[in-house]
């Protein structure tokens, strides 16, 4: 069956200039990137190029491995790689001096954050890595890209004839400093942006995202402005419940006949949802239980499996937190796949290594499982994890042994198997931070970590209930008063939608079931 956008798909594909494209959850705004891309490949005669941003390095090798041979020499990374091999290594002693005409890392540790700007330029002098902002609303890395953009003729000559296009994911999550370095490539480079994004999935205002920037090209008359319609991954009734609490996609609601995919339960007594989830599950089927916090996910997982309900608690680990990152903490990362994950080899290691062809293959093994040998003993095992740092081209400092320090933790904490082998099981407890970007048949969502009356709360419940393909199950603690306020919202939307011409009942988006204890009342 052809998508019911199907038109509009072929309009973008075509589409010259600035686009921006609005796609809510699992509307293939990856698969219609890639499409575009691969199209404007074929149709590019010159010897330019292009470059496609992502916010993860999950992300750009999912593009990368689904261009294939289509990727030609383009740039394909994240936003922070992407400024720093293309401005501000190669044109930053364009601006500032000689001196700056180095092998400048990124370090974002909290005990190297900056207070402004020309704290920033004295820490790349002396130490050559580039630092954070105290201020996580900052961007100190896209502000020094800005000025050196600005400032070197030969930085804006680079641009110019290296790129047709730049095409950027993700875009409600950019940051006020990141729009600013997008809109001057765009507008004074006058190179044409790809914009893809989704104002309900904007949920990192906390550490700086800047949603309105990805607002404002919506209506910009430079821009030509799509809005995907067609849903490939949920069931038109998960479609109908998600859209439903958000204004300006409300009236995507589609009449359809109830698939009784959306459950809601009011419950005061935990014992209630409990047995609700062991009745609701379907243990055929994967099954996220999304939750705000850790302490939360611990003690779901332990309640549920004190009740022969298997849910495995899926922790973030401390080498993924913001505080760590460093120009080599990816060594860390994948060392601990490597020691941890069943399905993770030395092969898979190799491929993660920046060029890797320029390393021998046979001493990386080596090294490697060197590593594993010494899991008993923390000395021997920095010592072997700092000569791979070496290998890898990273002299020893406070850094790297900080990081080894904390893989050693990691690696020898059960805690964390889980989190490096998510594929082993079927039925998981993990934040909704990290569903973003996700799928599952079905889906479990606390009514009591959303305050609806806030719009970034509004688009955390939009990512969560937007991942399930098949099943949602809402749990109202209706002794929390977010719990209870939840269960007022679902009538009052369910009015909006009426108000819209739809002529349909709370039957008719949820089955909204009160346990025996709330009927009581």
């Amino acid at each position: 069956m052809q998508p019911i956008d199907k038109e509009i798909r072929d309009m973008i594909i075509l589409q010259e200039g600035n686009i921006v494209i609005s796609a809510s959850a699992g509307m293939g705004k990856t698969h219609t990137t890639i499409a575009k891309i691969r199209h404007d490949v074929e149709e590019n005669k010159s010897f330019r190029t292009f470059a496609a941003i992502t916010f993860t390095k999950k992300a750009a090798k999912e593009i990368e491995t689904r261009l294939s041979g289509a990727k030609v020499d383009g740039f394909v990374g994240t936003n922070d790689t992407f400024v720093l091999q293309e401005i501000i290594r190669p044109f930053m002693y364009d601006v500032y001096g000689r001196e700056f005409k180095k092998d400048i890392k990124s370090d974002y540790s909290t005990e190297n954050q900056i207070r402004d700007f020309d704290e920033g330029i004295k820490k790349i002098d002396s130490k050559g890595f580039i630092c954070k902002y105290a201020d996580n609303k900052k961007n100190y890395s896209f502000q020094l890209s800005l000025r050196i953009l600005q400032g070197s003729e030969a930085a804006r000559l680079y641009f110019k004839s290296k790129y047709y296009r730049v095409y950027i994911d993700e875009y409600q999550d950019c940051d006020k400093d990141m729009h600013e370095l997008f809109m001057y490539i765009c507008r004074e480079l006058h190179i044409p942006l790809f914009v893809v994004g989704d104002l309900k999935q904007s949920i990192y205002g906390w550490r700086g995202g800047y949603d309105k920037g990805f607002q404002d090209l919506l209506s910009d008359c430079k821009f030509n402005a799509f809005e995907l319609k067609h849903n490939f991954r949920s069931v038109i009734g998960i479609q109908n419940y998600a859209n439903m609490f958000v204004d300006n996609v409300r009236t995507d609601f589609r009449l359809d006949t109830f698939d009784d995919s959306v459950h809601c339960f009011a419950y005061k007594s935990k014992t209630y949802a409990i047995e609700k989830v062991r009745e609701w599950v379907n243990i055929k089927d994967n099954c996220a239980f999304l939750i705000r916090n850790r302490d939360d996910g611990k003690r779901w997982a332990k309640d549920l499996k004190d009740n022969d309900i298997d849910f495995t608690f899926i922790p973030s680990s401390p080498l993924d937190n913001a505080e760590m990152e460093s120009e080599h903490i990816w060594i860390s990362r994948y060392l601990a796949f490597f020691l941890i994950s069943d399905l993770y080899s030395e092969y898979d290691f190799y491929e993660e290594i920046p060029n890797a062809d320029a390393y021998n293959f046979s001493a990386i093994k080596k090294v490697l499982y060197g590593i594993k040998k010494v899991l008993d003993d923390a000395t021997e095992f920095e010592v072997h994890c700092i000569k791979m740092y070496e290998i890898l081209g990273y002299e020893l400092n406070s850094k790297i042994s900080a990081e080894v320090k904390l893989l050693y933790q990691v690696a020898c904490n059960e805690e964390y198997e889980p989190t490096y082998n998510t594929s082993k099981y079927k039925h998981v407890i993990t934040t909704i931070h990290s569903a973003k970007g996700l799928q599952y048949a079905q889906v479990i969502a606390l009514a009591e970590n959303y305050d609806l009356s806030k719009h970034e709360e509004c688009n955390l419940h939009y990512v969560a209930v937007s991942r399930p393909e098949k099943r949602l199950l809402v749990l109202c603690n209706y002794l929390n008063a977010r719990g209870k306020a939840y269960c007022s919202e679902i009538i009052s939307n369910v009015e909006k939608v009426k108000e819209l011409g739809f002529n349909v009942e709370l039957s008719d988006i949820a089955n909204c079931i009160n346990s025996d204890e709330y009927t009581r009342e």
